[in-house]
């Protein structure tokens, strides 16, 4: 099980030929796990190492070839054609990809598919149950001549990958996987054949790769089980010789411009569409039902204002008693300022200290790598990793929240503001040891900005992916997009007013 992502099943639709209904899928596995090696070996893995040729199927220009894993996510793969060198990696919290276009973070269906294809790699069906990967056998196919046992693999992320099982020998023919019809991004997939043993463990030694813009050859010559490898092989490469700011003091000098960012914000009133999908026992995702909001901005704190749900206007009553929630909400916002306002300075600042996660918190509970310059979507940008500091003991709920977050973080340098962060558990969080609540491993969060009127960040993509548990009741699954728009100025007194927004 070797290379870079999978496939179109459409592809492959034209020569696979439907057959009976085989065996079930935890079978199908159990019998390739036996095939391949067995569990323990397969579980012994901590890092493979590819070597080999890679040879241009339109071109027919060939080079050297490298795939490196690591446990538990890590990959890096590396081509190089006649001068023409493409490397791309995912280092355990960020993807990046060098090639024609230039060196760049990936970011959305691409980013989401190179981290899937890392774990799926590194794992090898080993903690699928663990993992909470869901299978699903659909039927026999018959590819290249072999006939096979086709199995559906779905991550917890929704990411699908059709394995095609040899009937015969129980190895891996083929996988592909679809491409994502949000952003057009095409399928790609991989043929494999020629398995040897190496060490016990059976690895294919020709892999055919076919995808957007290239279909590959490769031809492995050598393969190393557990080779050690070095961090710097996943880090983002330099990519410009201008010194990076202190992650540190950029951090601290984005804390120190929130005050006048929240001024800013509170200028502002916009539109906000919440689109809501559940993903079913197959992977499948439906709609949900959407719901529309006016925003606006108290203290650098969103507030919303409902009014539709799936396209139809609230009613007269529950418009109102929506006027009234806002109205509320502004209300005691004032007199919370107020009494801080009458509070000495050093309480009234503590005060508010104690309400918000602070830049200080991240500053003692992360630590941050792979620093670099890059442009996105049109502006230059400061990017890096972070992830939790494990010499840090966190001692506080808020505290040990964010010590199982990781992800990454691009800032608009000058304008010392959050451009886009991702971020993700990479732990199971506990409330009252789950009592209360638990929010699973792998829920993850995309936030995005865009600049408005050019003077100001403002929000403009929220995407989450939540699992958990509340009061020991069955899993929730909260799985949403959130879109802003049509951001305009306003006046603040027409909220507490008419409980609305009205723009300028």
């Amino acid at each position: 099980m070797i290379a870079v992502v999978v496939a179109v099943a459409a592809c492959a639709a034209a020569q696979d030929q439907p057959a009976a209904q085989g065996p079930n899928a935890a079978k199908i596995i159990d019998a390739w796990m036996r095939a391949e090696g067995g569990s323990k070996r397969l579980s012994q893995l901590r890092t493979v190492e590819y070597q080999g040729t890679v040879t241009d199927a339109a071109t027919k220009a060939s080079g050297p070839y490298t795939l490196i894993l690591e446990q538990p996510n890590r990959i890096y793969e590396e081509a190089d054609l006649a001068g023409g060198k493409m490397r791309v990696a995912y280092n355990g919290k960020s993807a990046w990809r060098e090639d024609a276009k230039g060196l760049r973070t990936l970011t959305g269906s691409e980013a989401d598919l190179l981290e899937s294809t890392a774990r799926y790699r590194n794992g090898r069906f080993t903690q699928y149950k663990k993992n909470k990967v869901r299978i699903r056998s659909l039927g026999e196919q018959t590819i290249r001549g072999h006939l096979t046992h086709r199995v559906e693999v779905t991550t917890s992320a929704g990411t699908k990958r059709d394995v095609y099982f040899d009937a015969a020998s129980d190895l891996i023919v083929e996988e592909a996987v679809a491409g994502s019809s949000a952003d057009g991004a095409s399928g790609e997939q991989n043929f494999y054949s020629d398995y040897r043993p190496v060490d016990g463990i059976h690895e294919p030694y020709r892999i055919e790769y076919d995808g957007p813009g290239r279909a590959w050859a490769i031809a492995i010559a050598h393969v190393l089980h557990n080779p050690a490898v070095s961090d710097t092989i996943f880090a983002f490469p330099s990519a410009s010789d201008r010194p990076l700011p202190d992650i540190a003091d950029l951090l601290k000098a984005v804390d120190k411009n929130q005050k006048a960012i929240e001024k800013l914000l509170e200028q502002y009133t916009c539109d906000k569409t919440q689109t809501e999908f559940e993903v079913d026992s197959h992977g499948a995702v439906k709609q949900k039902g959407t719901k529309e909001y006016e925003v606006f901005y108290l203290g650098g704190d969103e507030v919303d204002r409902l009014i539709a749900k799936d396209g139809k206007p609230l009613s007269p009553d529950e418009d109102h008693r929506e006027s009234e929630r806002v109205q509320k909400r502004a209300r005691d916002y004032e007199n919370k300022q107020v009494k801080i306002a009458r509070q000495p300075d050093d309480a009234g600042q503590k005060r508010r200290d104690k309400d918000d996660v602070q830049i200080s918190d991240f500053l003692r509970i992360d630590r941050f790598t792979n620093p670099r310059r890059e442009t996105f979507r049109g502006h230059e940008v400061i990017v890096f990793d972070f992830e939790p500091n494990p010499s840090y003991k966190p001692s506080t709920t808020v505290e040990r929240l964010l010590h199982e977050f990781e992800g990454s973080v691009w800032i608009d340098e000058q304008a010392r503001d959050v451009v886009r962060l991702e971020g993700y558990l990479n732990g199971s969080f506990k409330l009252a040891g789950g009592l209360f609540a638990s929010v699973q491993k792998g829920s993850a969060f995309t936030f995005e900005q865009a600049k408005i009127n050019d003077e100001v960040w403002m929000p403009s993509y929220l995407e989450a992916h939540v699992n958990a548990k509340l009061l020991l009741v069955k899993g929730l699954s909260g799985n949403f997009t959130e879109r802003y728009s049509n951001y305009q100025k306003f006046h603040v007194e027409s909220v507490t007013q008419a409980g609305t927004v009205r723009g300028n």
